[in-house]
């Protein structure tokens, strides 16, 4: 296991900037648009339909990358784990329920389309 606050090995200071830069980014921008599909689902009436359901469903999966993302990019800034042993599995384990009700949601909502458009 590397030193806290050292690189890892075979990183250099830029990889590590630029990583640390596309997490954040990827982070703030995933929980600010799914925020906003969010806030349009409960603001508009007519939006409240069984297939804009799904895309909330997927909204909410994403913003629980997206905060998955945040806590990675704050390790990150910080160039140590802060959360101990219990934090990481519980990130993991966060991230891997996120990402498996976000395909599932993709995979609800193209079988929607499918059956609206093809059948």
């Amino acid at each position: 296991m590397a030193q806290s606050g050292a690189l890892p090995t075979g990183f250099g200071e830029v990889e590590v900037l630029a990583v640390r830069t596309v997490l954040l980014v990827e982070a703030l921008s995933g929980l600010s648009l799914n925020s906003l599909t969010i806030l349009s689902f409960c603001k508009a009436p007519e939006l409240r339909t069984p297939s804009h359901l799904l895309v909330l469903s997927l909204a909410l999966a994403d913003s629980g990358i997206s905060l998955n993302a945040l806590v990675a990019a704050t390790s990150s800034l910080l160039r140590r784990w802060p959360y101990g042993s219990e934090g990481c599995q519980a990130h993991g384990f966060q991230g891997f329920m996120m990402a498996l009700a976000s395909l599932c949601g993709s995979a609800a909502l193209a079988w929607g389309h499918y059956l609206h458009y093809c059948t």
